[in-house]
């Protein structure tokens, strides 16, 4: 016969054995279930929800993009922190604030109309953006830049897309600058002295009409 002493130490290691199984299970189920939740929140909510995208958020609302980031679809967002705005001049930022245009074509430059994770970056490369412009990006072993910035935070999941945390602001490159007034033309299309010269020209013609006809 099993001793009442036997038993009673069998009897609770079994008790020990299940508790700390089913403990295992549990963390194991929460570990999976948190692995795989799957975002409730739109690009332009998680950038608001989050204390250190406050200014990117208040600019995009300025730039009348946040439906853009609230939207269907799939994005990457390349999204400066507060840190990084910072670093741009105040007069160059307070230029932004005061024009919708060039803001919105700021920001578009940190938006890729497609969904990219950190692992789908590779070597280097070109990503076209919603504006004109194509931003250049690197990746050197885990460290990846975008233009002149460094993803700090990366794979930030949202229901439309993926934000990436960077250090600086992205400048577009910009467009061509038109001519000067002088170069481009002032009097009947004419440049400079031309222009000068073409008006002497009709003076002269003009005198001799009107010597002619007397």
């Amino acid at each position: 016969m099993i001793s009442k002493k036997l038993f009673s130490a069998v009897l609770a290691t079994l008790v020990i054995l299940s508790i700390v199984g089913g403990s295992s299970v549990a963390f194991a189920q929460t570990q999976a279930n948190t692995a795989t939740a799957k975002p409730t929140q739109t690009l332009a909510q998680v950038a608001a929800n989050n204390t250190d995208l406050t200014n990117f958020t208040s600019l995009l609302k300025k730039a009348n993009l946040t439906n853009v980031l609230n939207g269907p679809g799939n994005y990457t967002v390349f999204a400066p922190n507060n840190a990084a705005f910072s670093k741009v001049d105040a007069s160059k930022l307070a230029g932004w604030q005061n024009n919708t245009t060039a803001l919105r074509t700021v920001l578009s430059y940190h938006i890729i109309p497609t969904k990219l994770l950190s692992s789908d970056l590779i070597g280097t490369g070109n990503l076209l953006t919603l504006t004109p412009y194509s931003v250049p990006y690197s990746v050197d072993g885990t460290k990846i830049k975008v233009d002149n910035a460094t993803v700090t935070k990366a794979n930030i999941n949202a229901t439309n897309g993926v934000i990436h945390i960077i250090d600086s602001v992205m400048i577009p490159p910009t467009a061509t600058a038109t001519a000067s007034p002088t170069a481009a033309g002032g009097f009947l299309g004419l440049p400079g002295f031309e222009a000068l010269y073409a008006v002497a020209g009709l003076l002269v013609v003009a005198y001799l009409v009107i010597r002619r006809r007397k």
